[in-house]
């Protein structure tokens, strides 16, 4: 008996002594990674480090996008003691959903954001409370210095400074950069005690854009839009600026404007860059296509005589009507004087086919390539859709759909001596130490027009201005050329509004050294409606002091190849 009990008790301690091997086998051996996972979990924590955006500057290494040192707060939830007051406290001092923050408190994990972005005020308040298991973490917030100037150009950011708009969003995977990761230890009160920088990774910040907007020429711009508006009861106003030689875009606005460091508090129509993504029917701006079109294919000179038939005329089924009645004139005091009749007399000289094909030529229809989101092509039809009627509509602009950045390019195509060239904004790339990455050069599309076409539309512009609609943009400073233009707004339910306008002013300055191509659209003006007295003021001033600018600043335009 005494020996079977022995022999009992030696096999229960070897079957207990096979169960703890046993266990141990399953907890060193095949639990080992869930064990060490927890373990590095309790004691292991990753932190995501945000690459600093790369800059936006002007053309003279002005910033116009930076980044800001600020302030976020997170909690590891692991850490913290008390979850209720905690998340109490909190919500009362940064304004956050209570409920939503004590959820986040409760959480299984050793890092949950708080709030994201705070500003200097919110960061010393809880700097004071001395809260256990809440931290900082140092992020970059992007900041646009000129608020809303060049709003829709520059675009904005999300939180996660993600470009959502303008350049910010073309050119997000060359500004973003890539995170970086912070390897921290913490002790068994869950407190980061170390930090492994062998097996942590810096942020790669993003490249830096530089562009070929001037600053002083870009608040000029807005200055005079905005007085324009004040003025003539406008509702919006867009206008170009820009190198006719090079095609380099100097300013581009829309206004009013939005501040893309509040934009939730701009509306998706005040984010639109106008300039280059709507279209309007430009009214007669587009005789100086029209113009072009004729001197250049030989149909027409300057001083052949049309009978603008005292301001009223019978023809394709339709009545044509000049706003001022004249007789006899030339044909460059038919341009000069905006005659609807002495330019589709011309047209018709030309036929469909040549007015479509200079159209064509000028960029109409199609993209003007400018680095910038959403352009869109305009509407030119082929001529074997026109009807009867359209060669006595689509040569004073109407019938036909542009922008403001097609209306630029057309433009210094005449200033230029005949060349298409691709407006662009940005100039280069540059890393984030300064060297370039990528260069943008001057683009010329192709040959448009002859040289002495060019320089007897010059010729006619000047007189435009001098002479006739566009005499509220004569100036005692600069020989100007330019054009007026005054459109009815096509209405959806068809024909026009019979009493909506864009008012339009296109030209250059000086008329013998085309320094800057100017394009300003006014939409719905109230009650004076008319292009030359509306925007010819605004382009003179602008050219004005533009032209003063770059004379007196020492910052010349650089030569062109063309």
């Amino acid at each position: 008996m005494y020996r079977s009990r022995q022999y009992a008790v030696f096999f229960l301690l070897v079957a207990l002594f096979f169960a703890l091997l046993l266990r141990l086998f399953a907890l060193q051996i095949i639990s080992f990674g869930t064990f060490t996972g927890m373990a590095s979990g309790q004691h292991n924590m990753v932190i995501k480090l945000e690459p600093r955006r790369g800059t936006i500057y002007d053309r003279y290494m002005e910033p116009l996008a930076i980044n800001l040192d600020v302030q976020s707060l997170y909690c590891d939830p692991k850490g913290v003691s008390d979850k209720d007051m905690t998340a109490s406290i909190l919500a009362n001092t940064l304004g956050l959903d209570r409920n939503a923050l004590a959820e986040k408190l409760d959480r299984d994990k050793s890092f949950v954001w708080v709030k994201r972005k705070l500003s200097p005020e919110e960061a010393e308040k809880i700097t004071k409370l001395r809260l256990k298991g809440v931290y900082f973490l140092t992020e970059s917030k992007r900041y646009y210095s000129n608020d809303a100037m060049l709003s829709q150009l520059l675009g904005f950011v999300n939180i996660d400074n993600e470009g959502l708009e303008g350049l910010e969003a073309l050119y997000n995977d060359r500004l973003q950069g890539k995170p970086g990761w912070k390897h921290m230890i913490r002790d068994a009160k869950q407190k980061a005690v170390l930090l492994k920088e062998k097996e942590s990774t810096p942020p790669q910040n993003g490249y830096n854009l530089v562009l070929n907007i001037d600053g002083v020429i870009q608040y000029i711009v807005e200055d005079e839009l905005y007085a324009m508006l004040e003025k003539f009861n406008a509702s919006s106003a867009s206008a170009v600026v820009m190198d006719p030689y090079t095609g380099k875009v100097l300013a581009l606005a829309n206004v009013p404007g939005f501040n893309p460091n509040k934009p939730g508090a701009g509306s998706k129509e005040l984010m639109k860059d106008h300039a280059v993504v709507s279209i309007f029917e430009p009214g007669s701006v587009f005789k100086v296509v029209t113009a072009s079109a004729v001197l250049d294919a030989g149909i027409v000179t300057p001083d052949e005589v049309f009978d603008c038939e005292m301001g009223k005329w019978e023809v394709a089924k339709r009545t044509l009507n000049d706003y001022h009645p004249y007789g006899k004139l030339s044909f460059e005091d038919v341009i000069a004087r905006s005659s609807n009749i002495g330019t589709v007399k011309a047209a018709q000289k030309a036929g469909p086919e040549v007015i479509h094909d200079y159209m064509r030529k000028f960029g109409f229809g199609e993209k003007t390539g400018i680095d910038l989101p959403g352009e869109i092509a305009g509407m030119v039809r082929p001529p074997d859709v026109w009807s009867r009627s359209d060669i006595t509509t689509i040569p004073i602009g109407q019938g036909v759909a542009v922008t403001s950045i097609q209306l630029a390019a057309a433009t210094a195509a005449i200033a230029n001596g005949g060349y298409l060239v691709k407006p662009y904004v940005v100039d280069r790339i540059t890393s984030a130490e300064g060297r370039t990455f990528r260069k943008f050069e001057p683009a010329v599309r192709r040959r448009v027009i002859k040289e002495e076409t060019s320089q007897k539309m010059r010729e006619i512009l000047a007189r435009v201005v001098t002479d006739g609609t566009g005499a509220p943009a004569k100036s005692k400073l600069f020989e100007l050329c330019g054009k007026t233009g005054t459109a009815q707004v096509p209405s959806p339910a068809g024909g026009y509004y019979p009493n909506r306008y864009n008012a339009s002013f296109i030209g250059f300055a000086p008329k013998d050294d085309p320094k800057v191509v100017i394009v300003i659209t006014a939409r719905d003006p109230r009650p004076i409606h008319f292009g030359g007295t509306v925007a010819g003021p605004a382009f003179r001033r602008i050219a004005e002091r533009s032209l003063e600018y770059l004379a007196t600043s020492g910052r010349r335009l650089p030569p062109s190849d063309i």
